[in-house]
């Protein structure tokens, strides 16, 4: 299966769909098991599932993304994935059983799901409604112990009707640190019952599963609070004869039992580890109780569509939603939000968001200081940047926050030729009182060490530049060992001051906002203005109107991309050999299913550079991009804070050759390509 930018409920039913190949939905006649939500304990972190797994998979077949699993040009790129499951996936993911094997037993439902064990670590089940399929199901597991034996693995005691193994341990993979200490066995057990196959990580989970098979149990995942509300409003407007998948997670708590699943690496420092999750807790973040959705393929004039429901109630019963720093999640709903005028209408992306900055300024107060580990380094910090004689001399809650409006968009863009640094990216922050911001952010940059001050258009930009004197930055000089990674200076809060996150950036108020640019490139173009208005482009506005009768009413985001456009820069990268050397989002989502760690003891502080990574698949394979284009189309999605949490719908539309819709169908072409996507000009990317 073929890598691809999707959120995790797109994952999850791509997943499913390989997992799945059955007949009817377990609520049919004859279903081997109950729904797995009635099966599975309320102890269950995260789970999966298709229902209909035959309408799934030929609602997904006809899709974009289905038809590119099948593009014959391809399959050399497949066949060079599947080569390398074992190193990337394979033996850690799987219960051992192939996608082919899963799809020749399916009946009814599949389902997979991680469940907390009474030691708080998590176990993997694997639920298969094999109706009419029992027969093949012997010949399988046959095939599988088979597979496990060859492997080294040894047939463990386990309680009746139930095989279990243990396997060998992996080696690490390369470049990955060794645990600390040995982690528990890798175990597989599998049990086999009329209509239904079982396979897991523990046999007792196995054996705790089988009485519940038939009629369900009370202490189940679906008697949860928060996947009743989640199920219940993400299946609010899916048609009745949509095949869907279903997933749903309880993430601080699938966090915390998956941290204590997995064995420590050694220890590079004598600094104690970071608990994050529990530092979300105690900053309020366990506000979130839970989130979930339903993906389906196919209906009307939507080729994928994915409804979502972040579940969280309200903590506080006074003006502010939620508790400590999880007032950050404070997300306005407003009657309209589209692109700026200024935002270039051939860009790849666009993202535009309400969020109460000055409120959420303050909630970050508790989160710093627990962070940093240490009371009042917030307000410390804040106080330096207004009375240190050293310093910019900012007031800045009153010089800048108060200042800033409700209002965020970020665009994306690339330039060509495609290459590691071709990701172009701007944020834009409203502001209310431009010209007081304008002068705030003045004072600040003019004391910053390698920025420069230019104008363009009429406007003042901020650019931040390599050392003059051409030394390199103390991160490279780290790496090469001159200087010691112990010993370096660390940022206000702690950080690597060397450490940007848009190590080019340039910076402007124009167009009553702040701009913030990862290169100088994009700024100049928004501020030029010579571009057509992102707003205006047809194939935005189709994708909103779509989107507006998904979710309608106020919502606090909104997106859009042109698919082609961000996927190709990583696409091209990786076909040249390339791959690990991508800096942009998509590249490093890439690289770390597709790329080999750096080798050991390579990152700051090593006696020697670190060497290249190497790419675990061969991108050579790849067909042109001009010959799949056709498969990629647009995407947008919406937010809407409602009483229960954050509701997200979203959708692609796509049009392809062959592709056919339900017979409401009110086809969305997809635009052509423009002349600059071929020529040496800026074109739009993530």
């Amino acid at each position: 299966m073929a890598p691809t930018r999707s959120s995790l409920p797109v994952a999850s039913v791509a997943l499913l769909t390989l997992l799945a190949g059955g007949a009817i939905a377990p609520e049919a006649a004859g279903a081997g098991f109950a729904p797995s939500e009635r099966v599975l304990p309320d102890t269950t972190r995260a789970w999966a599932s298709a229902a209909d797994a035959t309408a799934l998979r030929e609602r997904f077949d006809r899709s974009a993304l289905g038809q590119l699993f099948a593009e014959p040009l391809m399959q050399k790129f497949y066949d060079s994935l599947d080569e390398q499951r074992s190193s990337v996936a394979g033996d850690r993911m799987g219960f051992g059983i192939t996608p082919k094997e899963l799809a020749g037993i399916s009946g009814g439902e599949s389902a997979i799901a991680a469940v907390e064990q009474a030691d708080g670590t998590l176990a993997g089940l694997l639920l298969v409604d094999t109706t009419g399929h029992d027969d093949a199901v012997a010949v399988t597991l046959e095939k599988v112990f088979k597979r496990l034996a060859d492997k080294g693995a040894k047939k463990l005691e386990a309680p009746e009707g139930i095989s279990a193994f243990e396997l060998p341990p992996l080696p690490p993979r390369e470049g990955e640190m060794p645990a600390a200490e040995p982690g528990p066995p890798r175990r597989l057990a599998y049990a086999a019952v009329p209509g239904a196959l079982l396979a897991g990580t523990k046999a007792d989970v196995v054996a705790a599963t089988l009485p519940a098979l038939a009629k369900g149990r009370k202490d189940s995942l679906e008697s949860l609070e928060a996947f009743q509300a989640v199920t219940k409003k993400v299946a609010e407007t899916v048609p009745d004869n949509a095949a869907t998948g279903r997933w749903f997670i309880d993430p601080l708590a699938f966090a915390q039992a998956q941290r204590k699943s997995m064995p420590a690496p050694k220890k590079a420092s004598k600094r104690k580890p970071t608990d994050y999750v529990e530092m979300a807790k105690r900053n309020g973040f366990d506000c979130i109780k839970g989130a979930g959705g339903v993906v389906f393929f196919g209906e009307g004039n939507v080729d994928l569509r994915h409804n979502t429901l972040i579940y969280a109630p309200a903590t506080s019963s006074g003006t502010e939603r939620y508790e400590k720093a999880a007032r950050v999640l404070s997300f306005p709903n407003a009657s309209s939000i589209d692109p700026a005028p200024w935002v270039p209408g051939d860009a790849a992306s666009w993202v535009g968001l309400r969020w109460d900055i000055p409120k959420v300024f303050r909630a970050l107060e508790p989160l710093v200081d627990d962070v940093v580990g240490e009371p009042g380094v917030f307000d410390d910090v804040i106080s330096s940047l207004k009375e240190d004689p050293d310093g910019p001399q900012i007031d800045v809650e009153n010089d800048l926050i108060r200042h800033l409006g409700g209002g965020l968009m970020v665009a994306g863009d690339h330039v060509v030729p495609f290459g590691p640094d071709c990701e172009r990216m701007l944020i834009a922050i409203e502001a209310s009182d431009p010209e007081t911001v304008a002068s705030t952010i003045a004072r600040s940059m003019s004391t910053e060490a390698n920025t420069k001050k230019l104008e363009y258009g009429g406007h003042l930009i901020w650019e931040t530049v390599p050392d003059e004197s051409g030394r390199a930055t103390r991160a490279t000089r780290v790496q090469a060992g001159e200087d010691s990674a112990d010993e370096r200076p660390r940022g206000a809060l702690g950080g690597d001051p060397d450490a940007a996150a848009f190590p080019n950036a340039a910076v402007a108020v124009a167009h009553g906002q702040i701009l913030i640019a990862s290169h100088r490139d994009i700024l100049e173009k928004v501020l030029d203005g010579k571009s057509p208005s992102f707003a205006q482009e047809a194939d935005y506005t189709r994708a909103v109107e779509a989107l507006k009768g998904l979710l309608p009413g106020e919502v606090a985001l909104r997106t859009f991309a042109r698919t082609e456009q961000m996927v190709q820069p990583t696409y091209e990268l990786l076909r040249a050999g390339k791959g690990p050397e991508n800096k942009s989002l998509a590249g490093r989502l890439a690289n770390a299913l597709l790329t080999a760690r750096d080798n050991p003891g390579a990152g700051l502080g090593a006696k020697k550079p670190k060497e290249p990574r190497k790419p675990r698949v061969d991108g050579s394979t790849l067909p042109e991009f001009e010959k799949i284009r056709h498969y990629f189309g647009t995407a947008g999605m919406t937010m809407q804070t409602t009483p229960d949490g954050w509701m997200f719908v979203g959708a692609s539309l796509w049009e392809g050759n062959g592709h056919t819709h339900a017979p409401d169908d009110t086809s969305v072409t997809r635009p052509a390509a423009t002349e600059k996507e071929a020529s040496p000009e800026p074109v739009g990317a993530e």
